[in-house]
């Protein structure tokens, strides 16, 4: 992987979208890692290893752009390891049917 500086990127960007397509590039500012530039072709090719199926359907019929979809994606995988952790824990929630009509109950004093 190719690595340039931000200053570097500002005074060579044409090169550096050329070196995109050929590998990825990472930007690094101060000495730390800031950015990086992927050909879309990769980033694509990402999203359809990672992506669950509805996203991938909404990136493939052009409602969601492929970045947002794969932000999405990593947030919703952060809160599903959360929830998990918390289930180790023994923070877990029981879904029984008294936790659904606990449910319920809420929800019919929200509309009444």
């Amino acid at each position: 992987m190719k690595t340039v500086t931000a200053v570097e990127a500002k005074n060579t960007f044409g090169r550096l979208l050329e070196a995109a397509h050929r590998e990825p590039v990472t930007i690094t500012k101060n000495n730390r890692e800031i950015a990086a530039m992927v050909a879309m072709e990769d980033l694509h090719a990402l999203a359809d290893a990672f992506l669950a199926e509805p996203l991938k359907a909404e990136v493939a019929a052009g409602t969601r752009n492929v970045i947002d979809a794969l932000m999405i994606q990593l947030d919703i995988t952060r809160r599903l390891e959360d929830s998990r952790a918390a289930i180790a824990d023994g923070k877990g929630v029981v879904a029984n049917e008294g936790y659904f009509e606990r449910l319920r109950a809420r929800a019919s004093s929200r509309i009444s």
